[in-house]
């Protein structure tokens, strides 16, 4: 195997290896902030309150939903990277 082939393997692993270990904190939080928003509208709807959309526009945890899923893309888009290394130093080596 060529030790550029190697080296674009090891970069690739490390790349997948770390977007891997980055990822779970966004989709962890996205996941709570959907729960609680779904146990908010439950709740709601048990009280009989009107559970439409409030006129008053985006509450924090829609912002922190818009960044963690900002943060998934990124951290997303590093993994196919490495993959795409992993893959080249494949068809180099």
């Amino acid at each position: 195997m060529e030790p550029v082939g190697l080296a674009l393997i090891l970069v690739g692993c490390a790349a997948v290896a770390l977007g891997a270990l980055r990822i779970r904190g966004p989709l962890a939080t996205i996941r709570r902030l959907d729960a609680t928003a779904e146990n908010l509208q439950r709740y709601d709807t048990w009280r009989g309150r009107d559970t439409t959309v409030q006129p008053d526009g985006p509450t924090g945890a829609d912002e922190m939903r818009v960044y963690m899923r900002k943060r998934v893309i990124l951290w997303g888009a590093l993994i196919g990277a490495g993959i795409v290394l992993i893959v080249t130093g494949l068809l180099v080596g």
